[in-house]
Order: C-alpha cells, then structure tokens, then sequence
C-alpha cells in the first residue's frame, strides 16, 4: 500500500499506474498478480484548497485497464471497500474525499476486523419512484438533502451510491432508472468528459424503452478549482444545482 497525499500530485506516477501496474497481468499472460493498493486523499470542498488540492480526474483511471477504482462516501464503506482492496489481487486506486474526513454524518460504528464490502456493488441510500441519482463521494450527501427538500414538493428521489467507479454496478442503475423513468447522473468532477458521461451514456443505450425524459448530469464547471471560497461554491455542484436538476427532471 502506497499513499498520494493529494490527487493533484499523481500526475507524475501515471506512466506507472496505467503501464505497469495495469497492464501486469496482461504483460504476463496473467503469470503475475499486480496487488497494491494506492490510497489517495480526493476532492474539493475545502473553501481554499484551490488547483493544487482540490483536483478530481477519476474518469481518468477508470479508463485505463486493470485498474480498479474505488470511492466511499461514509467511514463504514470505506473500511469495507478497503478491506477488499488490501485482499485483491489487481491494483486499486483507492480514493478517500478530504472534506468528508471531517463530516459528522460521514461516521459509523466500528463494524469489526472482518467486515468487507464486494467491489461493484451499488448502495440504495434513499428510495424514490420519481428520479434516479446516480452519484457517489461528496456529493451523495448534497443530493440527500436536496432529496429531502423535494420531499416536501412531493417528488420522491431514489439516490444510488455507486462506491466503485470500476467496477461500475449498473445492474442496479439499471434497476433504479426502470422504476423511475428519469436519471440523472452527479459528480464533483469536471462535466466534460467526466465520468458521468459513461454513466449516462450507457442508460441513454441500455434504458431507453424505460426513459420518460433525457438522461441529465451535474458536475463541476470545466475551470479549476479556485482559491476563494465564494468561486469554489460557484464552480463545485451544491445542493440548489442538484435540486433544481432532479425537479426538473419530475416535471419533464
């Protein structure tokens, strides 16, 4: 196990990350295993982390094979997933958000020595029959409260946590948006070519019978992340954006 104190400073590793370590079995014919975990700290939301700190860029690595990609978003999953990371025999780039290091409602009872959590595996964190968010890290808890918010507008929001990005459990995204007929599909990193588009993309392909509207996505603006705290909450999703995303979807 390794650890990158910021994901702005990975860059450097990359040549190794997606060459060697993701290709390892492939090189070897699958004579070799590649088992190591790289924990790296994720994330804005700091109000004043600014580029240097706050970076995303996970569409990134899941691009890139026999990586694995993981991202909890409450202290219970993340030593689940970690466990699982510490027992596989591939790499996994295992991301932990900085702002919820410190968030009350990100902590959980200490599930034990041998609790683990399977990759791929979606968590339900609220459910709805109106619309589908499909989200994970930081912004699971933003969409919570706009949920919640909703509620009192009577528009019922079912809030997928994917907790691993690769592998993705669409399965259960599939399932979700079946019930619901509408997706939309959060995220702190950047909108262009984030990792969302994948996600939207293959329910715009593989839901489409089941849509009652466009697949929608938020994400962060296409700028880095500024310095002073008013431009970061103007550049990052907030709770208003997703709000207003997921009534709109409702009421397609």
């Amino acid at each position: 196990m390794v650890e990158i104190p910021f994901f702005a400073s990975i860059w450097p590793a990359m040549m190794q990350i997606r060459n060697e370590l993701g290709y390892m079995r492939y090189r070897s014919n699958n004579a070799f295993a590649c088992p190591v975990v790289i924990r790296v700290a994720y994330g804005g939301y700091l109000r004043g982390g600014a580029p240097y700190h706050s970076q995303c860029g996970e569409s990134i690595f899941t691009h890139c094979p026999g990586l694995r990609v993981v991202l909890p978003s409450n202290a219970m999953d993340a030593a689940g997933l970690l466990r699982t990371a510490l027992r596989a025999e591939d790499p996994v780039l295992f991301l932990e958000h900085k702002h919820l290091y410190r968030q009350p409602y990100a902590k959980a009872p200490y599930p034990g020595p041998d609790y683990t959590l399977p990759f791929g595996r979606a968590r339900v964190v609220r459910p709805g029959t109106d619309v589908t968010v499909v989200t994970y890290g930081a912004l699971v808890q933003r969409t919570l409260l706009a949920a919640r918010e909703l509620a009192e507008e009577g528009i019922e929001t079912e809030i997928l946590d994917l907790r691993t990005l690769q592998p993705l459990d669409f399965e259960s995204v599939a399932h979700s948006v079946g019930k619901t007929g509408r997706a939309l599909v959060a995220h702190e990193d950047t909108l262009f070519c984030g990792y969302g588009g994948e996600v939207a993309a293959r329910i715009a392909s593989e839901c489409f019978a089941g849509l009652d509207a466009p697949v929608r996505r938020v994400g962060a603006l296409d700028v880095p992340i500024a310095y002073a705290p008013q431009l970061e909450d103007a550049i990052l999703p907030q709770k208003n954006d997703l709000a207003r995303a997921i009534r709109e979807l409702a009421e397609y």
